[in-house]
């Protein structure tokens, strides 16, 4: 059977029957003589069986899978019936929408209640923009849009074009007529209207030249769907960048691999950087500076005498943070027995008066004996390190509420036990001070009036041994209440600090100085003068003068840096681009745009340039020094930088001749 009896038996245009031909879905036999087509009734069967599951709006794919076996048609039929259910679900959703418009009594409806409504519906499975859909119509419209084809002899004149695109369209057996001759020939192919155009390329592997001719069809109507052209725009756009990255896989893979080591180059670079300052701001607390006042030689730290003048400067200083200070006294008790004085009882035991001068002087050593340590402090520490652990409050008694306290103690437990003294008990004692001697570089001791304390606080010494510092300590608010109520000059014992803000070393050191502290002399004359001070900060300074140079040299290089990203964005496309003129020439001389022309190529370059920048981002966060939010900082800065080079690119690629390129001049 000829091709009219087929269109008579199918119902099937002759087009249709040549388009399931290219397809691959018909091969009907060849007479030998002529070369005429000749169908056979499995023909005839395959085409009613096409034309029944096309008019089921199953696919051509899934149609060739039925006819050649390896699609069950039931399996094919179950599959076209759930696409079929969605779309009636999709379609019933759009009528309700539009039934419930119909109904509306005013032209000025709530379009965002609608829109609300519809969103909603949306979401349950209906679809009202079809972007997908129409992006799948507009990327075959495309696919068909343009064809190509390699010729065996080279094109020179109008004529030699005509008589090859005459012959091309013999070959596959299409209706050809020629509308306008010459270097860019207009023709209809099957009815649809092209504009040729050729070139001469060159291949890379033999080094022949071979002339390349590219038909393009011609905007036409007829073949257009209702896809807004806007949105038309966008999407050939799209499906032109993807054929052009499947195309040059090669070079698409190239330029991603390039943009992703960029990427995570910079995230190691820059993340160095951000973790450098982060330890440069994070050097105090890592490294704490200290300071100590001390003796002129530096062989004492505490039972000092130091001024007012410097503990006023310390208190108000900005750069300093943690204060600890202490003040000692002396304490000491006379042990008495059944209302005994110990005097009494020496006397007893000698035989002798109370009042003779022997007994006198032997309860004076008793009561020597008998001294204890007093220490007012304002930070627990000073007693021993870790102190608040071994530390046990009377009832209702706070570390915050003992500061704030006059006339009450804490004791060391050994202190307690060998006074049968116990926590609430009331611990009475003379007191006593040190001063310096007028004659040499002793020490003397000052009575000072007596004092009563209550003792609502314990310490276990046994687990702190020779580390603690005192029997008895005291608020130091309430030491210095002592020193005002005996109308006496207050002096610290020791003082020591913590630096706050490290980086002012200089200036809390020039502070400190105008008071009369200078740097420790080893060597000097021994005294008990608070006069000197020293500073823990020889390691805090190297550290910091290391890190500051790091710092320094990773800053110095993030113009190169950001120069080197630049140049990356201007040399990979531009190198990327140099193999394309053809293929950018063919598209100016089919009618497309420079500007469309210029875009396209560009945003393939970027969108690569894109990816490849995530893959990077993800790499350099994953076995990186930078957090996430850092790495996506750098594939932004990234993007701008090779965006700037892109353009640049693209901006020379664009001025190449068409003419000298398709002439391959």
């Amino acid at each position: 059977m000829n091709t009219k009896q087929i269109e008579e038996l199918t119902g099937i245009t002759r087009q249709n029957i040549r388009y399931y031909e290219r397809q691959g879905l018909l091969e009907p036999a060849r007479d030998t003589g002529n070369a005429y087509r000749d169908y056979s009734e499995e023909d005839v069967r395959r085409l009613k069986l096409i034309k029944m599951l096309r008019m089921l709006d199953m696919p051509l794919k899934e149609i060739g899978q039925v006819l050649d076996g390896t699609l069950p048609l039931a399996e094919a039929a179950a599959r076209q019936q759930e696409v079929l259910l969605l779309q009636q679900k999709q379609l019933q959703a759009a009528v309700e929408v539009c039934a419930s418009i119909r109904k509306e009594k005013s032209e000025a409806i709530d379009v965002d209640s609608y829109l609300d409504r519809m969103e909603h519906m949306e979401g349950s499975g209906s679809i009202f923009a079809r972007i997908v859909d129409d992006y799948k119509q507009v990327a075959e419209e495309e696919r068909q849009r343009r064809l190509s084809f390699y010729t065996d002899r080279p094109v020179n004149t109008a004529g030699s074009f005509e008589e090859e695109l005459r012959k091309w369209a013999k070959e596959g057996q299409r209706k050809f007529r020629m509308i306008r001759s010459g270097r860019y020939p207009e023709f209809t192919l099957d009815g649809i209207s092209y504009t040729a155009a050729c070139t001469v390329e060159r291949d890379q592997e033999t080094k022949e030249t071979r002339t390349c001719i590219v038909c393009s069809r011609k905007d036409d109507e007829k073949v257009k769907k209702e896809v807004r052209r806007n949105r038309r725009a966008v999407l050939q756009g799209i499906y032109s960048i993807g054929v052009n990255i499947r195309r040059h896989r090669f070079k698409s893979i190239l330029n991603g691999m390039i943009s992703m080591l960029t990427v995570a180059v910079l995230v190691f670079y820059l993340g160095n950087l951000v973790s450098a300052r982060q330890q440069f701001e994070e050097l105090p607390e890592a490294i704490p500076v200290r300071g100590t006042v001390m003796n002129a030689a530096a062989s004492l730290n505490a039972r000092l005498f130091i001024r007012q003048q410097v503990l006023d400067t310390v208190y108000a200083s900005p750069y300093i943070g943690r204060i600890r200070e202490t003040a000692e006294l002396v304490g000491y008790m006379a042990q008495e027995e059944d209302g005994e004085s110990a005097a009494d009882e020496l006397a007893q035991e000698s035989g002798e008066d109370a009042t003779d001068e022997s007994a006198q002087e032997s309860a004076e050593d008793i009561l020597w004996e008998d001294e204890f340590r007093i220490l007012g402090v304002d930070d627990l520490d000073s007693v021993y390190e870790d102190c608040e652990k071994d530390l046990t409050w009377a009832d209702g008694w706070t570390w915050e509420k003992f500061q704030d306290s006059t006339g009450v103690c804490i004791a060391g437990t050994t202190f307690l036990q060998n006074r049968n003294l116990q926590p609430g008990d009331l611990l009475s004692c003379s007191l006593e001070r040190y001063i310096q001697s007028d004659v040499g570089l002793g020490l003397e001791r000052e009575g000072l009036k007596p004092l009563e304390m209550e003792i609502v606080g314990t310490i276990d010494d046994t687990k702190a041994g020779e580390s603690m510092t005192a029997e008895a300590v005291l608020p130091l608010a309430a030491v210095r209440q002592i020193y005002e109520e005996n109308d006496k000059v207050y002096f610290a014992s020791s003082l020591r600090f913590t630096v706050k803000e490290p980086m002012k070393l200089n200036e809390l050191k020039h502070d400190l100085r105008e008071t009369g502290l200078t740097p420790v002399v080893p060597g000097s004359a021994e005294n008990y003068a608070g006069s000197a001070l020293r500073m823990e900060d020889d390691v805090f300074i190297q550290a910091a003068l290391g890190l500051q140079k790091s710092i320094s040299l990773l800053e110095g290089f993030l113009p190169f840096v950001l120069l080197i990203v630049v140049l990356s964005g201007y040399i990979v496309p531009h190198l990327l681009l140099q193999g394309r003129k053809g293929e950018y020439a063919i598209m100016r001389a089919l009618g497309t745009s420079k500007r469309r022309c210029t875009l396209v190529f560009f945003m393939e370059h970027m969108l690569l340039a894109a990816f490849g920048g995530v893959a990077g981002v993800v790499i350099g966060a994953v076995f990186g020094t930078a957090d996430i939010l850092t790495a996506w900082i750098v594939w932004a800065v990234f993007l701008c930088c090779y965006t700037l080079g892109a353009a640049a690119a693209m901006w020379m690629f664009g001025r190449i001749s068409v003419a000298a390129v398709l002439t391959q001049r």
